[in-house]
């Protein structure tokens, strides 16, 4: 028998999920969107030094905040579910997931609620202080690479986003056509560039791109389950074709 938590999850009607996902990315966009009129863009901007030159590289975070945007609107018009999720552990596990890229971000300004100098410490931990040309050019080349996957991918699954393992639409055109996950395999690069450069080379870092990755492409086998389930034989057919690590 399901439990009070499941039961409630079951029952409450779609339009709730959607208002809640889309309230939240829009909330969370606009506080990134802020640095556009505060004057305080320029600090997110990527560059490198070339023949005494500086390079900058603005679409990046331009690039970031499209995605959140993409995740917003999509919540306000996707389809009803044909399979909802209904298992609790891989509720909790896939929005665990799903929002784990941002908490090394987050862990700086929570620290900051009780002491700005933990905050200080962690950021001087975590952020980079010095970049070669080659490597900071490498962060621009391998965020922009996977953020551009991630938008393709955002836009061709639109009225089909979950969060959660759910089956919509069954997507096989765009980057679907030749990847399974083209949303996760652009993570995988926008985080590469992440925790593995522009954070300091250090074990924990190096560790939770690793955890990050294995943890995505277990999701993944999650939400084929799903999908194999609900749209039988087309998908298994659409698996064959299409390439995934796992």
């Amino acid at each position: 028998e399901s439990s009070i938590p499941m039961r409630l999850w079951m029952a409450a009607p779609d339009w709730m999920f959607r208002g809640a996902g889309a309230t939240f990315f829009f909330v969370y966009f606009l506080s990134q969107a802020q640095k556009y009129w505060d004057s305080t863009f320029w600090n997110y901007v990527p560059y490198f030094e070339w023949n005494n030159h500086i390079v900058d590289m603005p679409w990046v975070p331009v690039l970031v905040d499209i995605t959140f945007l993409q995740i917003a609107v999509a919540f306000c018009f996707r389809i009803q579910a044909r399979m909802r999720a209904s298992d609790g552990w891989t509720i909790l596990y896939t929005m665990f997931t799903a929002f784990a890229p941002l908490i090394p971000v987050w862990i700086g300004p929570i620290l900051g609620l009780w002491n700005i100098h933990w905050q200080q410490s962690y950021n001087a931990f975590l952020w980079r202080e010095v970049y070669s040309w080659q490597l900071a050019l490498a962060l621009g080349v391998i965020q922009t690479t996977g953020f551009l996957i991630e938008i393709w991918g955002y836009a061709v699954l639109f009225r089909s986003l979950s969060i959660v393992p759910e089956a919509r639409e069954l997507k096989v055109t765009g980057p679907y056509r030749l990847v399974r996950h083209p949303i996760y395999l652009g993570q995988f690069i926008a985080m590469a560039g992440f925790l593995l450069i522009i954070a300091k080379t250090h074990w924990v870092w190096i560790s939770l791109y690793i955890i990050f990755v294995a943890m995505q492409l277990y999701r993944s086998k999650l939400e084929d389950r799903v999908l194999a389930e609900a749209f039988g034989e087309p998908y298994c057919q659409w698996q064959k074709r299409t390439f995934w690590f796992v």
